[in-house]
């Protein structure tokens, strides 16, 4: 199959259910690995994770596939109906620094199924796990892994100045902010969006892989390009906050201990299919795939039974050493896209950082 440029996949000269590495440039994702590795060796806390550095909670759950999942959809972790899983569960906030609950990030949830058993999606990955990553909008703001690294470029400059760690990272932020808003609007609109989200608990929220992933046999032939969807069916809502910065620093994660205090929480995993090459691309991850035109498939159940949640203690400690990526997966479930294709990289050089220390 002949190659393509950026300008053909512009064009919508595009397959359905296909992926382009052609497109990647070498020289953007080892920047990135650089960019990435620096930011975290210049931090007084050099080990914790290059995103997604502060952990709202940690908890146990279950993952429970659906009995009535579509024959079609039937792969990976999905190929047994009813099937359970065991899991830990990641809550956290999106900025690289440990910051408080009130400032302005997207909202993660990681979820990692254990005992998973199946040919991976890379060779010699011996995870044992299938990771699904997500936060709390259905787009990122940056289509490709060039126009990331231009941004995260910037913000990198800004955190350099002498002027002390935090407001060097405000520094960055700005610097990046800056430009976005002048030559960059929907990147910059996107961020806004995301960070103007107030969030009272992270268990009354929907969360979005934002990039695809391929759901189908192995061999990449027969199956769907997708992406996942974990929406939330608390019924009790806590009121939403109207100034977040004004909360306790840990009010996420109190609101965690309330939550789950006597009672569980349930999110209904889903599934979303590629069904136009064109307005719901691999490739371009600031695009969102509409849910009217593919309505998300409920394929399994994510159940977090009450428990007593912990800043602390063991099973905080056993989640921030583990490792949450994407591609610890099975190669029914690999990655798919540029933005992906960079995480690969990106993901496993952060974990050679943070062990090194």
């Amino acid at each position: 199959m002949s190659k393509i440029s950026f300008t053909e996949v512009s064009a919508g000269n595009v397959e359905l259910n296909r992926e382009y590495p052609e497109l990647d440039d070498p020289e953007v994702f080892e920047n990135m690995v650089k960019v990435t590795l620096e930011r975290m060796g210049e931090r007084k806390c050099p080990h914790v994770r290059g995103q997604h550095a502060k952990a709202t909670g940690c908890v146990t759950a279950e993952f429970q596939i659906a009995n009535d999942i579509p024959p079609d959809l039937r792969h990976g972790v999905f190929r047994i109906p009813g099937h359970t899983f065991s899991a830990k569960v990641r809550f956290s906030n999106s900025d690289g620094t440990i910051e408080a609950d009130g400032c302005k990030a997207a909202r993660g949830l990681a979820i990692k199924l254990q005992d998973v058993v199946g040919l991976r999606a890379l060779p010699g990955d011996g995870d044992g796990s299938q990771d699904f990553l997500m936060v709390n909008h259905p787009v990122f703001p940056f289509p490709n892994p060039k126009k990331y690294l231009e941004t995260m470029k910037r913000m990198a400059f800004g955190e350099k100045l002498p002027i002390g760690e935090f407001m060097s990272h405000v520094a960055g932020k700005i610097f990046a902010g800056v430009h976005m808003k002048f030559f960059e609007p929907k990147e910059l609109s996107i961020a806004e969006e995301i960070k103007g989200k107030h969030v009272a608990s992270p268990l009354e929220i929907s969360y979005w892989s934002g990039a695809p992933y391929w759901l189908g046999p192995a061999s990449g032939e027969g199956g769907h390009a997708v992406k996942y969807s974990a929406v939330s069916r608390q019924k009790a809502r806590t009121p939403i906050p109207e100034d977040p910065e004004k909360e306790p620093g840990d009010y996420l994660t109190q609101a965690l201990m309330r939550g789950l205090r006597s009672q569980e929480a349930v999110f209904d995993f889903k599934v979303q299919l590629q069904t136009n090459a064109d307005t719901m691309p691999v490739e371009d991850v600031s695009m969102e795939w509409d849910e009217t035109v593919s309505p998300p498939i409920t394929v399994a159940t994510l159940r977090i039974p009450p428990q007593e949640v912990k800043a602390s203690g063991d099973l905080a400690t056993q989640c921030e050493a583990m490792s949450f990526n994407p591609w610890h997966a099975l190669a029914e479930h690999r990655p798919m896209g540029g933005m992906n294709r960079l995480r690969k990289m990106v993901y496993a050089a952060s974990v050679n950082e943070r062990g090194s220390h």
